[in-house]
């Protein structure tokens, strides 16, 4: 089966099949082990896709919306903009597009891709967001401005706050107020430090080390 798959589409494949099947702690660890079980099961991939949908069962519409997007950005080869859009603007749209479109478990599972789909179309971010309001409609702006405005101050206290939450482990509330933050004084070391220790502690070391690069050149 996974004779003609990349590694991407696999791995794509197997995080579908976990993120219908699982939440929480044990779906973070299911999506930790991917990469250890394709070493693993190099050349036998067809046998383990069969595996899990066998042991946790065939994604409904999880997979479909990822090879959609693919599809979509892929068709479009032209150089893209992305220049003008930074990583944390990309984040802020489509969790914005995605609050704005949908909710409950489904909503949780795709503000938690955002980052991999990131990662995934790096290069290719404005049509990532294109496919996205395409798929599930724009953000409502006036949710959003009105979330924004009714955050009281303690919620945006500053980096020790929220260096306690990352500890705490509420990177829900850790994120907010980074990007509040970062909308504040994007020059501020202390916030990009902050930043690094936020993607530490969700375990994207790439995305810690850039923000901790970012900080030493403002410091």
């Amino acid at each position: 089966m996974a004779g003609g798959q990349t590694r991407e589409e696999v791995t794509a494949r197997l995080e579908a099949i976990f993120s219908s099947a699982m939440e929480g702690e044990e779906l973070e660890k299911a999506l930790i082990s991917i990469e250890k079980r394709l070493d693993k099961f190099e050349g036998k991939w067809g046998g383990l896709i069969k595996w899990a949908e066998q042991k946790y069962g065939k994604p409904e519409d999880s997979e479909q919306p990822i090879q959609e997007e693919k599809e979509s950005v892929q068709q479009e080869s032209e150089p893209s903009k992305q220049g003008e859009l930074s990583r944390e603007e990309a984040f802020s749209t489509l969790e914005s597009i995605f609050r704005s479109n949908i909710d409950g478990n489904e909503l949780k599972k795709m503000i938690g891709t955002i980052d991999k789909r990131l990662d995934k179309f790096e290069g290719k971010w404005p049509k990532l967001i294109l496919w996205a309001e395409e798929k599930y409609g724009k953000a409502d702006a006036k949710i959003e401005v009105a979330a924004e405005g009714t955050e009281s101050p303690q919620e945006t206290q500053g980096v020790e706050q929220t260096l306690e939450l990352i500890i705490a482990g509420d990177h829900e509330s850790a994120l907010k107020n980074l990007k509040h933050l970062v909308s504040e004084n994007p020059s501020d070391s202390d916030t990009w430090n902050t930043f690094s220790s936020y993607f530490s502690s969700i375990g994207l070391s790439g995305r810690a080390k850039a923000c901790e690069e970012k900080a030493e050149s403002l410091s």
